[in-house]
Formats: C-alpha cells, structure tokens, sequence
C-alpha cells in the first residue's frame, strides 16, 4: 500500500469518527435546547429553591454567572445560563466537527488535499476552537490563535504550490 493509499484511508477512518462526534454533539445540543424550553416554561415553580440539594451539589460547578444567580435564589435563571452556555458549547463543537468531516472527506475524494474549499473550512475551525479555548484562558488562545493561523498560512502556501503544479501540467 503506497503512502498515497494510507493517507486517504486515515482520512476516511477520522472522517467517519468524526460523523460519529457531530451526531453526538447535535443529539447533546438537542438535548440541551428542550432542556432550556422546559426550563423556560417551568421557571416560576423552581424560584426560591435552596441552592444545596440533598446530593451536596452546588451552583459553584456551573459557572460564575449561574452560581451568582443561584446564590441569589434564582435557581431556574441559574439553570437558564448554564444550559444556554452549555448548548452554546456543545452546538461550536458540533458546528467544528461537521467542518472536520468536511475536511477530511474532501481528502478522501479529491485529487489534492490543497484546494481553497479547504482553506475555507480551516478558518472556520481556527476561528471556532480559538474562540473555545479563549472562552477558558486567553493566553492560551492567543498561543492557539497563533498557531492555527501559522497552519493556515502553510496550507494556503501548499495550494499555491499545487496550483502552479497544476498549471505546468
């Protein structure tokens, strides 16, 4: 088997898990948008609720706006921000997977893997995990940031490389 043949088949296999995240990340998505709808609609009757129920769980583990809502006795506004934070991230993780597969489908099928499509999809995912890992340390997202937009420069290097192949062909 050529290194050719061994790429396109890696590419298949993360392609495949991949699909297997995104659905997984849209059913939690899914999940998380009706649990908001339910709390929306159920809101009055969770107010004025104790923050520590008889499991020991606190509000401190859902983040500094919920715990602060919670702390405050408004436990359904507290439940409210963190499933929407929650359904924020799950639905950028499943958004970054689908451009994934994308990615590594397109290696699958094409002649190259240096194509502008790709670039494309590369910047969203850049855009979408920077934005992810700023979410829990800036220095780190810069670093990141840094590091994807080096990738990307690479990659766009290799297309233009590609297309002058392309063209003395």
């Amino acid at each position: 088997m050529d290194k050719l043949e061994k790429m396109k088949k890696a590419s298949k296999l993360i392609a495949n898990i991949g699909k297997v995240f995104q659905i997984v990340f849209g059913i939690i998505t899914g999940i998380f948008l009706v649990s908001i709808i339910l709390l929306s609609v159920l809101r009055n009757s969770f107010n004025g609720m104790t923050v520590v129920f008889q499991t020991g769980f606190t509000a401190d583990n859902m983040g500094y706006w919920a715990a602060k809502l919670a702390d405050e006795g408004r436990i359904s506004d507290a439940f409210l921000v963190f499933g929407i934070s929650a359904l924020l991230l799950s639905l950028v993780i499943t958004l970054i997977m689908h451009f994934v597969v994308k990615i590594f489908t397109r290696f699958c099928n094409e002649y190259s893997p240096f194509l502008p499509e790709t670039i494309k999809d590369l910047k969203i995912i850049s855009l979408l995990a920077t934005l992810l890992i700023l979410r829990n340390s800036f220095g780190l997202g810069l670093i990141s940031g840094f590091i994807f937009w080096g990738i990307i420069q690479l990659y766009e290097y290799g297309c233009e490389l590609q297309n002058q192949a392309d063209e003395t062909l």
